[in-house]
């Protein structure tokens, strides 16, 4: 059973910083270099000097991004400018957003959620981790013992029992908080300290998996952390902190949960792979070639492209090249993946897009490796369209596949089977913004 807490959260002090928008941030994944360095430039106590501090040549040991985080963590809660409160509480959330041309509102809420090994089946991934980021993010929770971005998990609430009465909760008082982020997307939090409808909450989610939809590094990482502590606490209790992790909790119905897809970028790979690629490509697509040099970028998602990407039930795969400015849509031919191949994958994955595109496009066709797949210089991952090509016609990388996003029932199929599917598998969106509530473990 899926347990959940009320924990004092870490809120920003308005007195000391009344714009919340100059100081929160999407997660650390989803952050450019050149946007890091916009956050740096916002506000002296940003987010992303927590989160994605810069990296110096003198660093030590002793005295490096993690050090850092931490001790600047500290000086804020000494100095005001985070604040802890005194009582437990779920943070419900809503967020409006824009998405295809229209506003959407999501609810959610942050709680602490207890640790479980993935083959208990109580908390299910659905993705693979790169080992860098991994390693990455376990430094940062060693050396500040806080959770600073909530995992984001969604649940089935069909009968709308949990968000209901969360909603009922929050409907009779104005939010706690109220802010418009950078993007103009408008975000309310309220606190929940009722230990009546903390308990409710808890005992209805506790019979439902609870599904990773973004953060899986962070999940791996308080997973390795807390085996870290008991191997050196061999009689830690189970209600330690350490034993808790804290979750953006929202439902798989809610009308605004979206998914957007995550294309792929190839920035490393061989030149003759490239220049065979549509040949090859021929036995396993049917390939249709559109023209689009003559188009600028911001014009493509709503051109021809967009119509020619759907497919349906089937799979359908955009490829960019750089040196050649027509825009290629492949189509998968009937029973590709019922070959000697295609038998070695687990059925629930065998025709996922993203399977068929790191098996079959990335693999057999580019020649890329196990290595070059968790290498995240290799392959870039961006959201939408225009990026992906631009890295390819004005960026200079060699290759860009478009995909379709992965379906919600596709990702909970998986998970409830207990698989996995490749790295950067889904684009949940909006992503949850880091800052809004921190968790002290050592609380």
């Amino acid at each position: 059973m899926a347990r959940l807490r009320p924990f004092r959260g870490v809120l920003y002090n308005q007195e000391k910083v009344p714009d919340l928008k100059a100081v929160v941030t999407p997660p650390h994944d989803v952050i450019s270099g050149d946007e890091q360095q916009e956050y740096y430039k916002a506000h002296p106590q940003n987010m992303i000097r927590l989160i994605l501090g810069e990296i110096f040549p003198e660093d030590t040991e002793h005295n490096n991004r993690y050090t850092r985080a931490a001790q600047s963590f500290s000086s804020w809660l000494e100095e005001g400018i985070l604040k802890q409160d005194q009582d437990p509480a779920f943070y419900v959330t809503e967020t409006d957003f824009k998405m295809d041309d229209a506003v959407h509102t999501r609810l959610g809420f942050i709680s602490l959620v207890g640790l479980e090994r993935f083959e208990e089946g109580i908390i299910r991934p659905h993705e693979k981790t790169f080992s860098s980021t991994n390693a990455d993010r376990l430094k940062l929770i060693e050396a500040s013992r806080v959770n600073f971005s909530p995992i984001f998990s969604v649940f089935s609430d069909g009968d709308n029992s949990i968000l209901g009465l969360l909603r009922t909760a929050i409907e009779p008082v104005r939010p706690d908080l109220e802010f418009e982020d950078l993007k103009g997307y408008r975000h309310r939090l309220w606190r929940v300290t009722d230990q009546r409808i903390q308990k409710e909450i808890g005992q209805r989610l506790a019979d439902r998996p609870v599904y990773i939809a973004d953060g899986h590094h962070r999940y791996w990482t308080a997973l390795q952390y807390r085996d870290r502590m008991k191997s050196r606490q061999p009689a830690l209790a189970p209600d330690d902190p350490c034993n808790f992790v804290m979750m953006y909790l929202t439902s798989m119905q809610d009308p605004g949960l979206a998914l957007r897809p995550v294309h792929r970028v190839v920035c490393d790979v061989k030149k003759q792979a490239v220049e065979d690629f549509v040949d090859k490509a021929r036995a396993y697509f049917d390939i249709e070639t559109l023209d689009i040099g003559h188009m600028d970028l911001k014009q493509i998602d709503k051109a021809s492209l967009k119509e020619a990407m759907t497919g349906g039930n089937d799979t359908v795969i955009g490829v960019a090249l750089r040196d050649d400015k027509a825009f290629h849509v492949l189509r998968m031919k009937d029973r590709v993946t019922d070959g000697a191949r295609g038998q070695e994958i687990p059925e629930p994955l065998r025709n996922l897009d993203v399977t068929i595109v790191t098996k079959l496009v990335l693999g057999d066709l580019l020649g890329l490796n196990g290595p070059s797949l968790d290498d995240e210089r290799s392959i870039l991952y961006p959201s939408t369209v225009e990026e992906a090509l631009d890295a390819v016609y004005s960026g200079g990388c060699p290759v860009a596949l478009i995909l379709n996003p992965t379906r919600l029932n596709e990702l909970q199929e998986v998970s409830d089977a207990g698989l996995i599917m490749p790295r950067k598998s889904t684009y949940f969106y909006p992503k949850v913004m880091t800052g809004l509530v921190i968790n002290k473990i050592d609380d």
